[in-house]
């Protein structure tokens, strides 16, 4: 959508990591809602109103890993920055994600000003470039895992 102001979905089964990364992002001049489970989450995206959207992979009910898949059948990943969060540090799990077409990954716990960072990085990139980066992340990961070093 990409708005002068970015509005970023915050998606977490824990209420505190919604409320201190949506304080955090309003404080980076964002605009923030929230969503408690991949379902919550899929209903407010496909209004088209989100520029990003901050994931938890384990959730109960719908988990981020079923979000992902449906955003990316449903052709969503496009114009929406998704970055992921997981609470193992699991070189698998990141690139899992990424292959589904998150943008970013992160490990729990996490600086929520540096997610600000990020995320307003990969919003101001052109749909090509974010697709390039997470490209060239993917094969790098490859390569080290090829390798045997872990990524993560």
């Amino acid at each position: 959508m990409s708005s002068a102001i970015p509005r970023v979905l915050v998606v977490d089964d824990d209420p505190d990591i919604r409320t201190i990364v949506g304080l955090n992002l309003g404080l980076a001049g964002m605009q923030t809602g929230e969503a408690s489970n991949g379902d919550e989450a899929l209903t407010m995206l496909s209004t088209g109103e989100w520029d990003a959207c901050i994931l938890d992979l384990a959730m109960p009910k719908t988990d981020g890993v079923t979000a992902l898949r449906e955003l990316k059948a449903k052709e969503m990943l496009n114009d929406l920055v998704v970055v992921v969060l997981s609470a193992t540090s699991s070189p698998a799990r990141a690139i899992e994600g990424l292959k589904l077409g998150a943008h970013a990954h992160l490990t729990k716990p996490f600086s929520p000003a540096a997610v600000a960072t990020l995320l307003q990085e990969l919003i101001d990139l052109s749909p090509e470039e974010r697709h390039r980066r997470r490209i060239g992340f993917l094969e790098r990961a490859g390569e080290l895992e090829r390798l045997g070093i872990e990524t993560v």
